[in-house]
């Protein structure tokens, strides 16, 4: 089973930060390369950066397997929509459901609104995953996060 901890202490903090070093290399090196991963990891994904989305409203959960952390996601609540900014799972978790389940609770949580998220375009895993889903994608972003590069993403919808 899957238990979600709202990343509220120090040592939420840190178990977060080790969780996003081990998980985002194995995932994004493969698509974007070494180099857009450690600059992502310094610039979006830092300590300082998830505080003051923390402070912002942001929710960012630790996902626990009997009491190990396997995983995080993160999202944004709006009156209309929900915004699933992070959902990445330690690959030893994989075939066990947890995808699934997360989405079962988001689906829940977002009940009467939609439910949004951006994917990078060549995340295939992810992409399957999310159509499997009943996501429907709505468009096409790129952003320029600087250091020569850029978010080459999808936009993909719900409503829930």
């Amino acid at each position: 089973m899957l238990n979600k901890k709202i990343v509220q202490t120090d040592q939420d903090e840190q178990t977060l930060m080790a969780l996003i070093q081990r998980i985002w290399p194995e995932v994004f090196e493969p698509i974007i390369g070494e180099a857009q991963v450690e600059y992502m990891l310094a610039h979006y994904q830092s300590l300082a950066v998830i505080k003051k989305e923390i402070q912002a409203g942001a929710v960012y959960l630790i996902l626990e397997e009997e009491g190990q952390a396997v995983g995080y996601t993160a999202y944004e609540e709006t009156d209309a929509q929900i915004y699933l900014s992070k959902l990445y799972l330690d690959k030893t978790t994989r075939g066990k459901g947890y995808t699934s389940a997360i989405f079962d609770w988001y689906e829940t949580l977002a009940q009467g609104k939609i439910l949004h998220l951006n994917v990078n375009k060549y995340n295939k895993q992810a992409i399957a995953v999310y159509q499997h889903r009943g996501f429907e994608k709505i468009g096409e972003r790129v952003v320029d996060i600087g250091g020569g590069f850029v978010m080459d993403d999808y936009v993909f919808e719900k409503r829930c």
